[in-house]
């Protein structure tokens, strides 16, 4: 079985190199790590560039993430690829578990991903934080009964050729990973591995914080991700359509708990979106809770996410601004707090 790393980055001199030197540095090596420079106007092209024939770089003109997805998959000639932001980490052994979990007829193998902030410092998070025993068969039971399943972002997942080939180009709205992992379910089983097999970097430039314009914003453009995500369960539709598959929720999005709090704070901040006419906050309010009890795993994840959508729902806007600030700004607002910590507790050692 043919492995291959696939590598896109645009602008990423900071992170490109850390990002390579993980594909390379697995204990099970990648029979080919690809690397596709979208474009960039930084050092990107000089870094990629030095690692000479370790790797294959492409450079191509600036043509969106989309377009250079598209193009490293067409290069890569493995059977199993996984795409590598360029802002992201692969642990050692990623390599060597995916192989180790493969069998034929998957779609995907899907891992945990360590959260861990711009300068490479643990969060004390995961992602996606799965059930200790996430089968295939459940998540096959889940996406039947609610139309999605828990999935991790792009770096977190192995996918099988045979699946790509059926639906590439997929026309997604804003990147491949959530239209792809959306309809996984449909062309194979997925395996979960419990073990955290990367680091997934939260910084000022992941695009689910940009708005329409590609500027960092403090925290997401709600209306905007709601509507991308609307237009991914619009393509699920269509592949259910075409493999004569029946999901059993009419609405998708309204079992995905992140998308519940979009909603909301759409809603407290007085922001237009997708269907908000369908909508109420006392009905996001009631959904939400219904979601932390029925869908979390952990009490302590059930109760923050029910502490949060009451506090939300019974916040001002004004308030309602500030908590939501503190909510997608944490990391940044603690860490002089920690740095003070560990001053302290090294003037007292």
């Amino acid at each position: 079985m043919k492995i291959s790393i696939v590598i896109t980055v645009y602008n990423y001199e900071r992170y490109v190199g850390l990002a390579i030197d993980s594909a390379l540095n697995q204990t099970r090596p990648a029979d080919e790590i690809v690397v596709v420079d979208d474009g960039s106007i930084d050092g990107s092209r000089q870094i990629i560039a030095g690692y000479g024939d370790r790797i294959r770089a492409i450079f191509q003109a600036n043509q969106g993430n989309i377009a250079a997805f598209e193009v490293g998959y067409r290069e890569a000639t493995g059977d199993v690829l996984l795409f590598l932001d360029a802002d992201d980490i692969l642990m050692p052994t990623a390599v060597e578990n995916v192989v180790a979990h493969w069998r034929e007829g998957l779609s995907k193998v899907q891992f945990n991903l360590a959260l861990i902030d711009g300068a490479g410092t643990p969060l004390g998070r995961s992602f996606c934080a799965f059930p200790t025993s996430y089968t295939s068969q459940d998540v096959h039971a889940e996406f039947i009964r609610s139309g999605t399943y828990i999935w991790p972002v792009m770096s977190g997942n192995a996918y099988s050729r045979e699946f790509l080939r059926q639906v590439i180009p997929l026309n997604p709205p804003v990147g491949y990973d959530g239209a792809l992992n959306s309809i996984a379910p449909l062309y194979g089983d997925v395996v979960t591995v419990q073990a955290t097999l990367g680091q997934y970097r939260l910084h000022g430039r992941n695009i689910s914080r940009n708005d329409a314009k590609g500027r960092a914003q403090p925290f997401p453009d709600f209306p905007r991700q709601i509507g991308f995500r609307v237009a991914e369960f619009d393509i699920l539709k269509a592949h259910c359509d075409r493999k004569s598959i029946h999901v059993q929720s009419a609405r998708p999005i309204d079992n995905e708990i992140v998308f519940i709090n979009y909603r909301l704070a759409s809603r407290k901040l007085g922001l237009r979106y997708v269907s908000e006419d369908a909508d109420t906050s006392s009905s996001l309010l009631r959904r939400g809770i219904w979601l932390a009890l029925t869908e979390t795993t952990q009490w302590r994840t059930a109760a923050s996410h029910i502490v949060w959508f009451t506090a939300l729902f019974l916040s001002p806007s004004w308030l309602a601004y500030r908590l939501i600030m503190l909510r997608f700004n944490r990391a940044e607002l603690l860490r002089p707090l920690l740095r003070f910590g560990s001053v302290i507790r090294r003037t007292h050692a």
